[in-house]
């Protein structure tokens, strides 16, 4: 798929959002293609949130018990 053919503010908002991008990734090219044409009259961006939302048919599930444990790792020496 040529990248270059996607509407830049869809493209700003794919990468403002990991899961949506994830399962746009995912699509085959051509449901990539029928995607983009179908968002390529967006002119709001209450229509582009919509419609970057519809990518997301999971929950992100993000959550951590102890945010501490996000810096803990390996010790040094």
């Amino acid at each position: 798929m040529d990248y270059n053919q996607m509407p830049l503010e869809l493209g700003y908002a794919m990468a403002a959002d990991r899961l949506a991008m994830n399962n746009f990734s995912n699509m085959s090219d051509d449901e990539k293609k029928e995607y983009i044409e179908r968002n390529r009259s967006i002119l709001s961006d209450k229509e582009l949130n919509r419609m970057t939302a519809s990518l997301k048919d999971e929950e992100e599930d993000v959550h951590f018990s102890d945010p501490t444990s996000l810096f803990r790792g390996p010790g040094i020496g």
